[in-house]
This record gives structure tokens, C-alpha cells and sequence, in this order.
């Protein structure tokens, strides 16, 4: 349970962002026009028109750079806008061309190095590594923008960092205007311990809240008939997870799920029966029988926004000494890039 775990980790000081409901892919800036992205099945694509600049030479390229994020798409005056939204970095150009490993956590949003310039950032602490990504990929990407170098319309989609704020202002972003002023939509909260090192994989040390109503498990579905003695064949969807040979849970058949068998979907419970919520075409496996297990806990025991508002203000959080920007609330919506 979330409340448990923020508990117990009561001396780790974390920031958080807003979780948006995007398409995680990996993307490595290799040389001018040298841009690729990987899914989660490892499937890999060229992105052509997108530009990194290297801060010290603008007129030289960014090499050996790999950024995690996530893609979503804004809805500007109705129209659906690709943006990437960049929060892990793990590899970074140096002088003398050596690969360095960054760390951290994806509009598509970057938020962690782990080697820079030969020294290995990804041991120092999270918010160092936030100035880094700023200052050494989207900065330059903006001085170049200024000039007329970039053409931000020929480009494909938008980059950004990802903004991550001290946890003490965690209900501004849920309870304030804050949704409102993104294009895309936010369903949950991610907790960022600002200590640790980035972590490939699923990392236990970073928190992920959603409201209780939108606690879901990512299932791969199979549709079969169930034969019982003195009764009628009934169609049904049994609901696995990754690793195990038999269903964690099943479903009534329905219309909607059709053309699902086979397919990874995800679903949410209702207090009775999962419920198909819709198919995950970004993926080619289901949640793992951990990830499964961690969700039904939140499901039968939630956190709500106000366990959530008395764990981090009063339970847990300790204020630091602030730094100017960490008093100030999430920004305002961002003009287009």
C-alpha cells in the first residue's frame, strides 16, 4: 500500500509529477538525422526532421544519447498533437566521444544521466540530473528554435522535460487548476525519491499513485467455453498475467470482446467483476504477477486523495529549506514547441 511504503521511507525527501496516460518508447540520438525510438517490444523506428544541438557547438549534433519517455498526444483546439515527453536520460555526448551513462526517469519528457562529460552524474542526486536535461538537451533545442535553426513545424513532435515539484505541493496539482492546464489527460501521481540512481525496469523506490477508480491491470485475454456437468457451455474471458499458466481472474463474455481474444486489454473492477476498459496496442505482454498483485492491493484497500494528503503533509513530509522554486505552483500550460 502507498501509504505504507511513504511511511517507511520517511527520511527520503521526493518529488513527484503527474502521470499522463502515454506510450512509453526509448529513443537514442546518434547524429544529425540519426534519431531512432524503441517500444516495449523492442521495435525499432527512424525518426527523421528532429534536431539536438550540442551546447557547446551548436553547429555540431548530439551523439550516443538515450532518453526514456512516454508519448502522448495534446488535444490543441480539438486536433490530437503528438508530443514526447522525455524522463530518462541515459547516454550523453562528451568531447571525446566516449559513451557516458546517465540516469533517471518520459509531449516526451526526460528527467534523468548518468554519466556527463566523464563524470557520473547518475550518482548525484535527482535534482542535479533534472538541471543537466535541461541545460544540455532541451536548452540548446530552444536557442536554435530562436534563431530560425529549428523549425519546430518540420519537426515530427515536441520534446520537453518532464517537471517534477517538491512533494509539498502536491495538492495543488490534484486539487487546483493544474489539469485543467495540460492538453493531455493526467491520471495519477509518480513519486521520485531524489537520492537514488536511475533504475532500469520496474523500480520499486518510485511511487505511482492513481485515484481508486482508476486502479486497472493490464490482462492478456483468452475467450473459451466452459463445459459443467448438467449445464449449459458458457462463453467466457479468462484474464492472465506474465508467467502464469493459469487465469488470475475471468470476465463476463461480451460483444466488446470479440476481437479481443489474444490480445493484452486492460481492465478495471468495479467491486464485483473486472470490466474492459480497452485494448493496449502498445504492448505485447501483460502486467506481471507482482504488478498485478501490488494493483488488487490498492484496488481492496485505496488510497485516497485525502490518506494521500495526510501520508505526504502530515505523516511523512518534513519541509526542507526551499529553494524559490519549489514554492511556486505547477506552471501554466506551455505554449507549443
Amino acid at each position: 500500500m502507498l501509504q505504507n511504503v511513504i511511511e517507511l521511507r520517511d527520511d527520503i525527501k521526493d518529488r513527484f509529477s503527474w502521470k499522463a496516460d502515454g506510450t512509453r518508447f526509448m529513443m537514442l540520438i546518434d547524429g544529425a538525422n540519426e534519431v531512432y525510438m524503441a517500444d516495449r517490444d523492442n521495435a525499432v523506428f527512424h525518426v527523421p526532421h528532429l534536431h539536438f544541438p550540442y551546447r557547446k557547438d551548436l553547429s555540431r549534433t548530439l551523439k550516443d544519447t538515450l532518453v526514456d519517455g512516454e508519448m502522448i498526444l495534446d488535444k490543441v483546439d480539438g486536433i490530437d498533437v503528438p508530443r514526447y515527453l522525455i524522463y530518462d536520460i541515459i547516454y550523453f555526448m562528451i568531447s571525446d566521444l566516449r559513451y557516458h551513462l546517465f540516469y533517471g526517469k518520459f509531449r516526451y519528457l526526460i528527467y534523468d544521466i548518468i554519466y556527463f562529460m566523464g563524470q557520473e552524474v547518475g550518482k548525484t542526486d535527482f535534482r542535479t540530473r533534472l538541471v543537466c536535461i535541461e541545460k544540455e538537451l532541451i536548452g540548446p533545442r530552444h536557442a536554435k528554435m530562436k534563431t530560425g535553426e529549428i523549425d519546430k513545424a518540420k519537426e515530427p513532435f515536441s520534446v520537453r522535460l518532464k517537471p517534477f515539484w517538491d512533494v509539498s505541493v502536491c495538492r495543488k496539482v490534484l486539487d487546483g487548476s493544474f489539469a485543467s492546464q495540460v492538453s493531455h489527460e493526467v491520471d495519477g501521481l509518480v513519486f521520485q525519491p531524489v537520492p537514488d540512481p536511475y533504475c532500469p525496469g520496474r523500480c520499486m523506490e518510485v511511487l505511482k499513485w492513481k485515484p481508486p477508480e482508476l486502479n486497472s491491470i493490464d490482462f492478456k485475454l483468452k475467450i473459451a467455453k466452459e463445459n459443467k456437468p448438467g449445464m449449459l457451455p458458457e462463453t467466457k474471458g479468462y484474464l492472465y498475467v506474465l508467467g502464469q499458466d493459469n487465469p488470475l481472474a475471468e470476465m463476463k463474455y461480451t460483444k466488446d470482446l470479440k476481437e479481443m481474444d489474444g490480445k493484452i486489454i486492460e481492465c478495471s473492477f468495479d467491486g464485483q467483476h473486472w470490466k474492459f476498459m480497452r485494448q493496449r496496442t502498445d504492448k505485447s505482454f501483460p502486467n506481471s504477477i507482482k504488478t498485478a498483485q501490488g494493483v488488487w492491493g490498492s484496488i481492496q484497500s485505496p488510497v485516497t486523495k485525502d490518506i494521500l494528503f495526510q501520508v505526504v503533509e502530515v505523516e511523512r513530509f518534513v519541509p526542507p529549506q526551499k529553494q524559490p522554486s519549489d514554492l511556486m505552483p505547477p506552471p501554466a500550460k506551455l505554449p507549443r514547441r
